[in-house]
């Protein structure tokens, strides 16, 4: 096959220029919500994301959790096939790889997504939920919630970010 018989490269639609929202460096306050009965969890991470071709953000996520370094890694793409937002997240803590998938809403400012994961909390699988609110260019608000088989949902944590420039 030729340049000629090649067929068209896809182009970025403008869901995947709204990705470009997620690139720079953050600091992150974090608090998490790991047992009812106690205080929360507060801590500090930093995360850095950048645009990977036209269609994908990578970011690296940074903090110190229960007294020890804690990574993580995510994707966030369109996918036109599905017309959904599609997220992975892989981490130091956990041998699975998580898949969420969801839209913005109407106005644009908080993308919702939803999946399938394990229960880091008692095993087994679980349904989770995300909500990221973007206050503005420089500020976004990021909630997971996990609802375990026969269970009732239960925010996990809240993220709170700061741009730190790009």
């Amino acid at each position: 096959m030729s340049h000629a018989d090649a067929p068209p490269m896809p182009q970025p639609t403008a869901e995947h220029k709204k990705l470009n929202e997620h690139v720079g460096n953050w600091e992150v306050d974090c608090t998490f919500y790991m047992d009812p009965s106690q205080p929360p969890m507060k801590t500090k991470a930093k995360e850095t994301v950048k645009m990977f071709g036209n269609f994908f953000t990578t970011s690296h996520f940074e903090c110190d959790m229960f007294g020890s370094p804690f990574q993580g890694s995510a994707t966030l793409g369109y996918d036109p096939a599905i017309g959904k937002y599609v997220s992975t997240w892989i981490d130091s803590m956990s041998p699975s790889l998580f898949y969420l998938s969801g839209n913005f809403d109407k106005t644009g400012k908080t993308l919702s997504m939803t999946g399938e994961g394990p229960d880091c909390m008692g095993g087994g699988m679980a349904n989770f939920r995300t909500s990221e609110t973007h206050k503005d260019k420089d500020n976004r608000v990021f909630e997971m919630f996990m609802t375990p088989k026969g269970g009732k949902e239960v925010k996990l944590f809240t993220h709170v970010y700061k741009r730190k420039g790009k």
